[in-house]
């Protein structure tokens, strides 16, 4: 069952605060002057990745900051399916002139990262990964 997201985008293309749970996947947005924040819980998976998606590249659509940190610290499992998310992501923040940032990395999501070359593809296109 999908909750709907709390907090609003404002005129001025600010994020307020954001939260988005569907499932299997927790996505919350903490805007900042400088960068905002999504942080990811539970799964990303073909089931979740479209939810992700819509989220990230809402978020990235409004230029609500030039730079956005997406914290991995607490999702536990990733597929091809949400890793093709991110890399969605990356294109559409290049076009835009944001720098993304990937951090909080670890287990079998950094397994799945490594072996797609996650890291490379992001730095080849300024952005970073930090792997934990």
């Amino acid at each position: 069952m999908k909750s709907p997201v709390f907090g609003r985008w404002r005129g001025n293309a600010r994020v307020e605060k954001a939260r988005f749970e569907a499932g299997e996947i927790t996505v919350h947005v903490a805007p900042g002057g400088d960068q905002s924040t999504v942080a990811i819980a539970g799964r990303a998976t073909v089931d979740t990745s479209p939810d992700l998606r819509s989220v990230l590249l809402g978020l990235l659509r409004r230029g609500a900051s030039p730079v956005v940190v997406i914290d991995f610290s607490a999702l536990s499992y990733v597929d091809m399916a949400g890793i093709a998310t991110l890399l969605e992501a990356l294109k559409a923040a290049r076009e835009r002139s944001v720098k993304l940032r990937l951090t909080g990395i670890s287990g079998q999501v950094r397994t799945l990262a490594e072996v797609a070359q996650l890291d490379a593809i992001y730095h080849a296109w300024g952005s970073e990964v930090e792997f934990r």
